[in-house]
Order: C-alpha cells, then sequence, then structure tokens
C-alpha cells in the first residue's frame, strides 16, 4: 500500500512454510512460552484476567507480547463459558504454538491456521459498544468509470479475430482506473478493516481468474459463464452459522457453523454508469457462490486470509452475543482498558483507499464474456443473533464442558493467569 493508500497485492513465500511441522514447533517453542506451543483442542482464555495483564503494559505504554497479542495461539472460539461465581468470561477453542509470517500473520506451527487477534476482538468489542451495527467493506469502480467503459464497449461491439479482441480488452483496465474501497462500521486504519479487504481482493482475483486456484477443481466464475451472460457480478461475503447451543441456565454458548458464505446478485449498468440489481441471477454465478461456500473450509486452509476472515466474523458475532445476553454485567465485568481507545490503542495501519481495476475476459462461441466484479464483505453481527435460534443443551454437554473448564476455586484465588488448557 503506498502513501495515497493505492493496494497492489504482492505475493511473499513464508520460508517457515517448507519446513517440516517439527521444525516450525521447535522454531515456535524457542520464541513462545512452552506450554502455549502445547497443541491443543480447548484452550481457555479468561477476558477478565486478560483485560487485567493487559493493563500493566498500558500503564507502562509497552505493546503487549506476542503471546497476549495473538491470543495464546486460540484458532477459533467454539465456547463461551460465563463464570458468575469467579466474576469470570471466558472463550474457548482449539490452540497451537504458532510462528509469524513476512506479513504479520501468525500461523499454527502445526495447522498453519491463523490465530486470533487481540487487537482483532478489541476492535470488534468498541464496535458493538459504539452501536456500530454492520461492518462493512466494498470495492467498486466508480460510476464515471463505468460510463467510460460502456462507451468503449458500445464503440467496438463488432465480431473481432482473436489477437484483437485481446489488445481491445486489454485495455479494460485502464479505461475503469482506480477502484474505490470503502469500510465502515470499523476503523478504516485497523487490521481488522485491512484483513476484510484482502479478503474481498483475493475472492474476486480468483473470480475471474487472475490467481491460481488455492485448492484442486477450484473453477473461476470466468470457468463457469456460459453465453449470453454479460453483466456485473456482485460477491459478497457474510455469516453463516448453524443454531448455537445453549445452556439452560444462559452461563454456556458453543457456536458451530463454517462462519462464512458467499452470496451473489447480478448487476446491470446504465450508459451513465450507474448499477442496479439485475432481475436475475445467472447459474454461472449461482455455481461459483454455491463453491466457494462448499468448499470454503479447504479454501481457507490453503489460503490463510479466507481462515482469517472467519476470525474477523467470529470476534463480530461474539460482541454481539455478549450484549445480546448481557453476559459482562452478568458475571460482574465492566470492560474499561479493552474499550478505551486512548488507553489501549490497537495498531494503525495505511488506510486503504483504492486498487488499480482488473478485469478478464474468454471467448464463448463466437461471443466474448468480460468478467468485472463488485461486491465485499457484510457482517452484521446484531442481525446474526436476532435471527439465532438456540438449540438446547439436551443432554446438559455444553453446561459440564463448562463446569469442568474453570480451575477450582483454590487455585482461582489469586491467580493471574489468563489463559490454561
Amino acid at each position: 500500500m503506498d502513501a495515497q493508500g493505492v493496494v497492489k497485492p504482492v505475493f511473499l513465500r513464508d520460508p517457515s512454510g517448507r519446513l517440516t511441522a517439527k521444525r516450525r514447533e521447535e522454531l515456535a517453542a524457542r520464541d513462545l512460552n512452552p506450554e502455549v506451543v502445547r497443541t491443543t483442542p480447548l484452550r481457555k482464555i479468561s477476558l477478565v484476567k486478560l483485560e487485567q495483564a493487559c493493563a500493566q503494559y498500558a500503564g507502562k505504554k509497552q505493546p503487549v507480547p506476542a503471546e497476549m497479542q495473538f491470543l495464546a495461539g486460540l484458532q477459533r472460539i467454539d465456547y463461551v463459558f460465563a463464570d458468575p461465581d469467579g466474576h469470570d468470561l471466558v472463550i474457548a477453542g482449539p490452540a497451537e504454538g504458532f510462528l509469524v509470517d513476512p506479513t504479520g500473520r501468525a500461523l499454527g506451527a502445526v495447522s498453519k491456521r491463523p490465530t486470533l487477534r487481540l487487537d482483532d476482538l478489541l476492535v470488534a468489542l468498541r464496535s458493538q459498544q459504539q452501536g456500530t451495527g454492520q461492518i462493512r467493506c466494498s470495492i467498486d469502480p466508480t460510476p464515471e468509470s463505468l460510463a467510460r467503459l460502456q462507451k468503449f464497449l458500445a464503440a467496438t461491439a463488432v465480431a473481432l479475430p482473436p489477437d484483437q479482441a485481446k489488445a481491445k480488452f486489454a485495455k479494460l483496465g485502464e479505461i475503469l482506473g482506480l477502484q474505490t474501497i470503502s469500510v465502515s462500521g470499523v476503523p478504516a486504519e485497523s487490521h481488522f478493516a485491512r484483513m476484510l479487504v484482502e479478503a474481498d481482493i483475493r475472492m474476486k482475483r480468483l473470480s475471474i481468474d487472475v490467481e491460481p486456484p488455492p485448492v484442486k477443481g477450484f473453477r473461476s466464475h470466468l470457468d463457469l459463464v456460459q453465453k449470453n451472460e454479460n453483466s456485473l457480478q456482485r460477491w459478497w461475503f457474510t455469516p453463516l452459522y448453524d443454531p448455537f447451543v445453549r445452556s439452560d441456565d444462559g452461563l454456556a454458548y458453543q457456536l458451530a457453523g463454517q462462519r462464512v458464505q458467499l452470496m451473489s446478485q447480478e448487476e446491470l449498468v446504465s450508459p451513465s454508469g450507474q448499477r442496479v440489481d439485475a432481475p436475475f441471477t445467472h447459474v454461472s454465478a449461482q455455481k461459483f457462490a454455491q463453491q466457494f461456500t462448499n468448499r470454503y473450509e479447504e479454501i481457507a486452509a490453503a489460503a490463510p486470509i479466507f481462515a482469517e476472515l472467519q476470525n474477523a466474523i467470529d470476534l463480530a458475532v461474539l460482541a454481539a452475543l455478549f450484549r445480546k445476553e448481557n453476559l459482562p454485567t452478568r458475571v460482574g465485568w465492566t470492560p474499561g482498558l479493552f474499550l478505551d481507545e486512548e488507553a489501549a490503542p490497537t495498531d494503525r495501519e495505511p488506510v486503504p483507499r483504492q486498487i488499480a481495476s482488473i478485469s478478464n475476459y474468454k471467448q464463448v462461441n463466437r461471443g466474448l464474456f468480460i468478467a468485472q466484479v463488485g461486491g465485499g464483505v457484510v457482517i452484521h453481527p446484531d442481525q446474526v443473533m436476532r435471527t439465532m435460534e438456540y438449540r438446547r443443551d439436551e443432554q446438559d454437554a455444553v453446561s459440564d464442558r463448562r463446569k469442568s473448564s474453570f480451575p477450582p476455586a483454590d487455585r482461582q484465588a489469586g491467580s493471574s493467569a489468563w489463559w490454561w488448557d
């Protein structure tokens, strides 16, 4: 990203990725608490004690260590446990040791799955406190550039030999120019925002076949398109959860589902560059969205940014769950430092503002299909919780897990440990 906020995709190789899992674990153990490196299906993190631990660094105006920044290697939120007696609120899920790659992303030493991040958690909590509602990003051409494109296509709407057609459509990116990146609901300079933008860019590149597929057998939208399907495609990521399991006393919750789905909508563009929803959705657009959703776990395992998007949605929905169920108040915890942007500032990154247009085309019979993409990421955590239908904890499995997850009272007293297995 340059000083003007123009984004350019850069693909870096992570040297640790070529190492064996054992060697990656050894490297992780060198820089982390040996206990953090241990792979576990259920690591528990006390948000109350984590805030207290962070306060020691905030008081000295020092950054927190990697163990805190990357939440002790936590990779997903599977459970939320409330402990009114111990005045604690705990999140739990799988975890392992991690290595930080050249982009600053912390990846599991064995699974290579990205960890959740403290700064993203703070952004999610603050967004919910401020009543922001929808969190979104979008990358779109301006109406003026779309109007120029429509004019160009109308003036050159004749059958051309392949070489001339290729030369013609090579100009599309230049005609469309820079597209506008917009972010709302979270600070545009936050890692959270950058994560949404990166996921959107990668999805669009995959859709129009300008980036190699992350998994075998994955087909771009350009590959799926059929004759006479020219229109502007709009795809966007939204949350996808199965019903949460809720204990009868409302003190334990189990999150379920793959967290993310891809939606599709065709758009039509007027001569003046105005976009409107089309009264149809082509089969190819539906197939691409369904393919991306159905294979999301495979894609996320191969391309960590899509796993990070799952993490972002988990954190946004977690904050909405806290608000809906009033969990902090129920355990007697009033977040202070976590909600104070001045006392606990998160890292500020350059604000993404624009990106060069990308387009592609293919010949279908004797016609040409032009691939242009709009869309983004839309996260409405309050809506997720409003429409959530809880499943009963039929055999008290989630409730029992909550009870067994907290250390005995005599071990909790005076303990400053903010995570445990």
